[in-house]
């Protein structure tokens, strides 16, 4: 099928699945300035779709790694007040948020990893009011990708020439969204949106008080639930704007909250992570009583110890999130190094916030309310991968009784 096909179909998964736009609403499309031709597709498409009003939000990350070699650490970590005035207008009005990431893996090699840092931490809680309109989902959103060079060399760097590598890292995207399948676009992603929700169903009905992870890697972990959590997964309901949305292109995992004072064991993670730009690999934490007591990496411990110092609740787990190693994704074998993909490719654990709405009325608490019952908060989440083709996954249920949930890397059910 020929590309621009294959991206007008795209287009409109992320539109009308993605986002599920509201008739009136409006619609703020965060996009790489390098894709501006997609850019204007996707808001025909929002417009085609019933959009009130579609604005483009060009972002340009060569000029941030410009501004981060050169500008004054104190501006860069300074949040402009028009843009804290923009977001919440925006959010006030009741807008859908749509992210296009197209990343370089290496752009940040060379930089000042802890500067950066920094600048981030201090920008994350400055404008940490205002992530809960995405956090607790009271607002639509959805992020999804789009390739480019840089990446794709990176992803596929046996082919030398830039135009093949563009070419394969598309096929590989539109893979992971099953757009290369028969068949509407929309109609196959809900089908395969239906078996997460079924996987959902079963993991809430057996209520497992804690989850036991082990392989041989190294990991061996036990990672107890929050009271009353949800297993959620892909689809979100926006609990403001009244909307059915999937927050990621493309996903394949449940996920819900561990306690925050809990967890205790050692994790190996399975892929790198790209934090920002540089490439933490090799790296694994030890916790005790839920929290980070030791960590090593063999590549990008730096950015990784400046992630561990963004707050409080850094140090602990806000998310644990499971994924068949027999799925769309990971059945390409290919590390993607991006976070939107990898983490999809392996069952992971993020550090940092939990989503309120993974625990029941989680998403009308306050900071203090969510923490007491064992919600993690923080300025940050992020996902990092341990899965592994021999994964055990244990439940244990109320009573001790442990339930089989996943063996060699996949559900049993």
């Amino acid at each position: 099928m020929k590309l621009q096909t294959q991206l007008k179909r795209y287009a409109r998964l992320i539109i009308e699945e993605g986002i599920n736009v509201k008739k009136g609403q409006r619609l703020v499309i965060a996009i790489p300035v390098e894709l501006v031709g997609f850019g204007r597709m996707l808001q025909e498409t929002a417009y085609e779709a019933g959009a009130g009003f579609v604005e483009l939000d060009y972002e340009d990350e060569v000029s941030a790694k410009i501004s981060y070699c050169h500008a004054d650490e104190k501006r860069l970590s300074t949040v402009p007040e028009s843009l804290r005035m923009k977001l919440m207008e925006e959010q006030k009005e009741g807008s859908a948020f749509l992210r296009i990431v197209s990343s370089n893996p290496d752009l940040m090699k060379g930089t000042d990893e802890r500067k950066i840092g920094r600048i981030r931490q201090a920008r994350g809680k400055a404008l940490q009011d205002l992530s809960e309109y995405q956090m607790k989902s009271l607002g639509a959103w959805c992020v999804a990708a789009m390739p480019n060079a840089a990446w794709a060399r990176k992803v596929f760097p046996k082919i030398k020439n830039d135009e093949q590598a563009v070419e394969a890292l598309y096929e590989a995207i539109f893979h992971t969204v099953y757009l290369d399948r028969k068949g509407d676009p929309v109609a196959n992603w809900k089908k395969h949106q239906d078996t997460i929700m079924e996987h959902c169903r079963i993991m809430n009905e057996y209520r497992f008080k804690e989850l036991y992870f082990h392989n041989a890697a190294g990991t061996d972990l036990h990672v107890p639930l929050v009271d009353e959590h949800i297993w959620g997964g892909g689809r979100e309901f926006a609990s403001v704007t009244k909307q059915w949305f999937d927050p990621n292109l493309p996903t394949e995992e449940i996920f819900t909250a561990p306690h925050r004072m809990k967890t205790e064991g050692t994790v190996v993670a399975s892929r790198p992570l790209n934090l920002g730009g540089t490439l933490i690999e090799n790296f694994r934490f030890t916790f005790h009583k839920g929290k980070v007591t030791a960590f090593s990496a063999k590549k990008g411990k730096d950015a990784l110890e400046m992630l561990l110092e963004s707050d409080n609740g850094a140090r602990r787990l806000g998310e644990v999130a499971l994924v068949p190693f027999d799925s769309n994704i990971s059945n390409l074998n290919l590390l993607f190094y991006n976070t939107l993909f990898d983490e999809n490719a392996a069952c992971h654990l993020a550090l940092g916030a939990s989503y309120p709405t993974t625990r029941t009325g989680g998403d009308a608490m306050r900071e203090k309310e969510l923490r007491a019952c064992g919600m993690n908060t923080s300025s940050i989440h992020v996902d990092f991968m341990f899965g592994t083709e021999d994964l055990l996954c244990d439940g244990i249920t109320a009573d001790n009784r442990r339930v089989p949930v996943f063996r060699k890397g996949n559900f049993v059910f």
